[in-house]
């Protein structure tokens, strides 16, 4: 960036052609929306009506009730608050007993008025009521908040606890089951999901987004006519496959194992993808359909999101060793390209943030969302992630009546006392919130907390409740498990936090997780030794933790007794495996024995651990000595192999610590690189048996059991970093390999650039256009030819909303020279995506230079409100005042621009004139001497100037009249404050005097102020320097010259008359007489200047003067 002073900036203002990009570039990849049709506009209605206001749709008083409505309607909409009246049980139950569906089917009635009413699907209140419950319903309340709330072993259901035995109760204890044996897909292929989500979309579905007929199928499961006890039954099965959906969306693309059925599958199920049926649920299948068949140019219908996958024996037979090895990283379990998938993208956007490309099922993502908010809060807005205006609270939110979607009102409220009953559904939907939010790509280093400002607002909510409920109140007879609970949410808590980058990333929650947990951690150092061959000891980091249990027990650091966790220990690559030769030992051998032995901690305490050590990260450099006492926190962890993911987030956090070290660099990317292949199940570099697949790998339930309370990256996350890594050490083909699996195209052609491939780079993007144009892939081609034809060509793809190739456009037109269209296209894309700080930088600039002070000024506000640390933006907001005559309103911004840098003299400069503007000629004159000590520096440059003589006479006359003003008013604090400030002018001369070269001005000025301040001698030494200046060569000839030597002799000789000396007349006759003598001489062939009559009659007074003194 540039710094612009008060005027505009240069075409070439020094700007580079890069414009800011992070992960969202990937928004509108491989996008096709073609057959996806969410119908309506993106305006939503609130619809209110109350009872006492509403007559039948026959009554001749219609128009009136309607025109009341209407009101209702409007002033519901400013309050947004609405109160609904829901008509009585035994009406709402005459009318349910006509339309109620067969219990036994578990399918669902239709309103027959549901069109049009999309508005007032944005939110819904029921009546408050409290349920009857038997005792069926408490033991299944007790479960669930057993066995759906964290505990500390493994979970147990004990179906006979139920006691009643009917088909609800039995399908109930089926689902606890599947769940408890991670049986995720099941669950959603279950009679009650199906019945939920199985069945055709209605005929107005086409209004509704999917999110919402996910939510209405959800209401209306309540509606029919059930008995007593089905309610709270419902409401658990509900959560069950509201859990199972998230679980089965961390499993593909956080923990593994994968579904890509890389063994050879069942008997019977060669042509079945594991998903089939589930991904998408049969109420969007005719969706699905249709937008691949019109995407695709085909006839078929039916076409699956998810297609069979060969095993792993058809691929060895099938293909060559090459196409084996480019997938080993493969992604492909969806297709990245279909129109469903990025319809469901599309829903889960946020604040105009995409979400991550290249991720696996996101559907699954989207029906826990829709699952879990709506238990957790029945009368949360259905579409309260995706409206940009919508941030505000969700308990802000305006209120419609369930009535207006045609949805029964009782079972309605039936539903909502059930919802508030569930135990587990506040935290479960918090967890759903924070996989959203790791699921929006934004650039990791460059997110400061402002992206997702809805999905933070909802997570903050959700997480008070869960503290609330959790942590400040005792829910179950064990204490321990009370004390487990209230540390896994606090903790919990802290990382969200660190997901959403807020202030202070989760500190105080991590602390208050410590403190709950009665952990007792130590951080110190002790003497150990860290490789093979050191003889003598050192200082190494220590951290000593020791649970609160009494029955904590004391194991050796080498201790391994059980089987799981021999497997579990086999994640880590072991210096020896990598080399033979290997320097460093696996563990720090510490001198005292007592160092070398710890206690068995909880996997609680585990996670907690890893919490405090992401703390010292995130606030303090990463340099060496973070990553040792990182490095403590993670040895103590890693003394323990209780849990897979926990001991795998260890390992992959020592791994990128060691990735700095020399002798750790080899082993800590190969562990990365088995980390990323322990999510297959297909034989991979690093996972290259049978055995290592099926028999030493934890199963998707162990390995999701404590993901929550621990940071361990998405897939995609981890590729990246491990492509990263590459392309950093020289291995940038299979970077470009890695990065072209997660369609990070500008990565992957940077990564062929620097291999030379630059061809390679074009054919890669033009493969991709081959088999689907899409606007990134067009941008990236653009950006390789520097074609302007292919980013306008992205911009008729995406409907002018590809906001890259706006600012791509953008550079082009800049570089050309052709500022209005540059601006154009920059605005267009700022008006898609605002958060891009640097575009807005360039938009102040060339509105600058077209004169549009206005549109300057809001960009170079729109970069300080983004990044309030870009210095440059706060000096052009200041310019732009500056240029419009508003000193008081510049003068904040330099300040703010030169907390930022001290060391731009341009802003200093303006800092000078607007002081002088505002009368702060204290600030003034320290602004001259920074000015002067940036010029006096080593190196500087030329262009700093000196204080301008406007300038200083500005100074030192403004000081001069608030001094006599002070003096005249007898204000004792304005005449000390003056007189302050009349030392600083003097010291201000002084050094511009002995500092700066000398200029006639200068000792003028000096010896005018030296004269008000009554010091004579200084005076006539300030006057006489000032004639030596004057002597240059030439000077007799220029007039103005003259007219200034003139002057300067009148005041020398005024100086010798006043005192009167005959020593100090005669000097001034030598003076007066040379000076008319090079005037004389200068002017013998022209006309002689009047100032030698001036000073003949001086001359003529001097000698008088003398004589009257003789």
């Amino acid at each position: 960036m540039m710094t612009m002073n008060a005027f505009p900036a240069s075409q070439n203002g020094g700007f580079s052609s890069d414009t800011d990009s992070d992960d969202s570039d990937v928004a509108f990849a491989c996008m096709d929306f073609s057959g996806v049709d969410f119908g309506g506009d993106d305006d939503d209605v609130i619809v209110g009506e109350e009872e006492a206001d509403v007559k039948a749709s026959g009554d001749d008083g219609g128009s009136e009730a309607k025109a009341k409505d209407d009101d209702d309607c409007d002033e519901g909409i400013k309050n947004e608050s609405l109160n609904v009246v829901v008509p009585s049980s035994s009406q709402e139950n005459d009318q349910e007993k006509t339309s109620a569906s067969s219990e036994s089917v578990r399918t669902f009635s239709s309103s027959s008025n549901h069109a049009g009413k999309k508005n007032a699907l944005s939110s819904i209140i029921f009546h408050e009521i409290e349920l009857d419950l038997t005792e069926v319903d408490k033991k299944i309340l007790a479960i669930e908040k057993d066995q759906l709330l964290p505990f500390s072993g493994k979970m147990t259901f004990d179906a006979s606890s139920i006691g009643e035995d009917n088909d609800e109760v039995n399908e109930l204890k089926e689902l606890f089951s599947l769940l408890e044996n991670g049986h995720y897909a099941d669950i959603l292929r279950s009679h009650v999901a199906l019945g939920l989500f199985g069945s055709d979309l209605k005929d107005d579905a086409s209004e509704l987004t999917m999110i919402e007929q996910m939510k209405r199928n959800v209401l209306e499961y309540f509606s029919t006519e059930t008995h007593s006890n089905s309610q709270i039954i419902r409401c658990a099965e509900l959560e069950i496959i509201g859990i199972a959906s998230l679980n089965l969306f961390l499993q593909l693309n956080y923990t593994g194992p994968s579904m890509d059925r890389g063994m050879k599958p069942e008997e019977g199920k060669e042509d079945q993808h594991p998903l089939d049926g589930i991904n998408p649920h049969g109420m969007f299948r005719a969706l699905d359909s249709d937008a691949n068949t019109k995407s695709q140019g085909s006839t078929k219908t039916g076409v699956s999101v998810s297609t069979p996958l060969s095993s792993i024996s058809e691929d060895i037979a099938g293909t060559s060793n090459t196409q084996k090895d480019a997938g080993i990283h493969s992604l492909k379990e969806t297709n990245t390209t279909d129109a469903f998938h990025n319809a469901v993208l599309s829903e889960l956007a946020v604040d105009g943030e995409w979400p991550f490309q290249v991720c696996i099922a996101p559907y699954f993502l989207l029906l826990s969302r829709a699952i879990l908010s709506v238990l957790a809060e029945p009368t949360r807005p259905f579409r309260f992630w995706s409206e940009k205006e919508n941030l505000s609270n969700i308990k802000d939110a305006a209120i419609a009546d369930p009535a207006s979607l045609g949805i029964n009102s009782v079972g309605g409220a039936n539903f909502a006392a059930g919802a508030k009953l569930l135990s587990g559904a506040s935290l479960w939907n918090a967890r759903a919130i924070v996989a959203h939010r790791r699921l929006i790509s934004t650039k990791r280093d460059d997110d400061d907390g402002q992206t997702c400002p809805t999905l933070w607002n909802e997570a903050e909510a959700m997480f008070s409740r869960c503290l609330a409920a959790f942590c400040e109140k005792v829910i179950f007879d064990d204490e321990h498990r009370n004390t487990h609970v209230a540390t896994e949410v606090m903790l919990e808590w802290g990382l969200a936090q660190h997901h959403f980058r807020q202030v202070g990333r989760g500190k105080k929650s991590f602390n208050k997780a410590l403190e709950i947990s009665k952990l007792e951690v130590e951080v110190t150092g002790a003497e150990g030794k860290r490789t093979k061959y050191q003889q003598k000891a050192t200082a190494q980091y220590l951290v000593r933790a020791k649970p609160s249990s009494q029955e904590a027990t004391v194991q050796e650091a080498a201790d391994s007794t059980s089987e799981k966790k021999a497997h579990i220990e086999k994640q880590m690559i072991k210096h020896d495996e990598v080399s033979d030769d290997a320097l460093l030992l696996e563990k720090i051998k510490f001198e005292e024995q007592d160092d070398n032995v710890h206690y068995n901690l909880p996997i609680l305490d585990q996670s907690t651990l890893l919490a405090l050590c992401l703390d010292v990260k995130n606030d303090n450099p990463m340099d060496g000595l973070t990553g040792e006492q990182m490095g403590a926190f993670l040895a103590r962890v890693l003394h323990q192999h209780d849990d897979w993911m926990v001991y795998a987030t260890a390992l992959l956090e020592r791994a990128w610590l060691e990735c700095e070290r020399p002798h750790g660099r080899e082993r800590a990317i190969l562990q990365i690189q088995a980390l990323a292949d322990q999510h297959s199940n297909r034989l991979t570099l690093t996972q290259s048996t049978f055995k290592s697949v099926e028999e030493d790998s934890a199963p998707a339930q162990d390995r999701l059991r404590n993901l929550h309370g621990i940071v361990y990256p998405p897939r995609w996350d981890m590729l990246r970093d491990l492509a990263e890594r590459y392309a950093k050490i020289g291995i940038v083909t299979s970077a470009a390999e890695i990065f072209e699996e997660l369609e990070l195209w500008d990565d992957v052609v940077e990564c062929y650039r620097v291999a030379g491939k630059e061809s390679k780079a074009e054919e890669v993007v033009r493969a991709r256009l081959a088999e689907k144009e899409t606007p990134r892939m067009y941008a990236a081609l653009g950006d390789l030819t520097k074609d302007p034809q292919y980013f306008e060509r992205s911009l008729e793809l995406s409907n002018g909303k590809f906001h890259d190739a706006h600012v791509a456009l953008g550079n082009f037109y800049f570089d050309k020279g052709e500022l209005r269209k540059s601006l154009e296209h920059f605005l267009g894309g700022l008006e898609i995506k605002p958060l891009m700080p640097t575009v807005w930088f360039r938009v102040g600039t060339i509105s600058m230079q077209l004169s549009e002070w206005d549109t300057a000024l809001k960009a170079f506000t729109e970069v300080v409100q983004q990044e309030p640390e870009e210095g440059d933006a706060w000096a052009n907001v200041a310019a732009v005042h500056m240029h419009n005559r508003r000193a008081e309103e510049a003068y904040p911004a330099l300040i703010e621009s030169l907390k930022q840098n001290r060391n731009n003299w341009r802003v200093w400069v303006s800092k000078l004139y607007t002081c002088i503007d505002l009368k702060k000629y204290d600030e003034a004159v320290q602004t001259c001497m920074e000015l002067i000590n940036l010029k006096a520096r080593r190196k500087s440059s030329d262009l700093i100037p000196t204080p301008e003589e406007k300038c200083v006479r500005a100074i030192v006359g403004g000081s001069m009249q608030n001094y006599h003003d002070a003096r005249a008013t007898s204000d004792e604090i304005a005449l000390d404050s003056s007189k302050r400030t009349l030392t600083r002018v003097k010291q201000l001369l002084d050094k511009m005097k002995s500092s700066t070269k000398s200029e006639p001005w200068l000792f003028e000025i000096s010896a005018h102020f030296n004269e008000e301040m009554g010091w004579r001698e200084e005076v006539f030494n300030d006057l006489m320097k000032e004639y030596r200046t004057l002597q240059s060569v030439g000077w007799e000839e220029n007039p103005v010259k003259i007219s200034q030597m003139t002057t300067l002799v009148k005041e020398i000789f005024s100086y010798h008359k006043t005192n009167g000396t005959k020593e100090g007349l005669l000097k001034s006759k030598l003076l007066i007489n040379g000076v008319m003598k090079k005037i004389r001489d200068a002017s013998c062939d022209s006309k002689t200047p009047s100032e030698v009559a001036e000073l003949d009659a001086l001359l003529l007074d001097l000698e008088k003067t003398m004589a009257s003194t003789s």
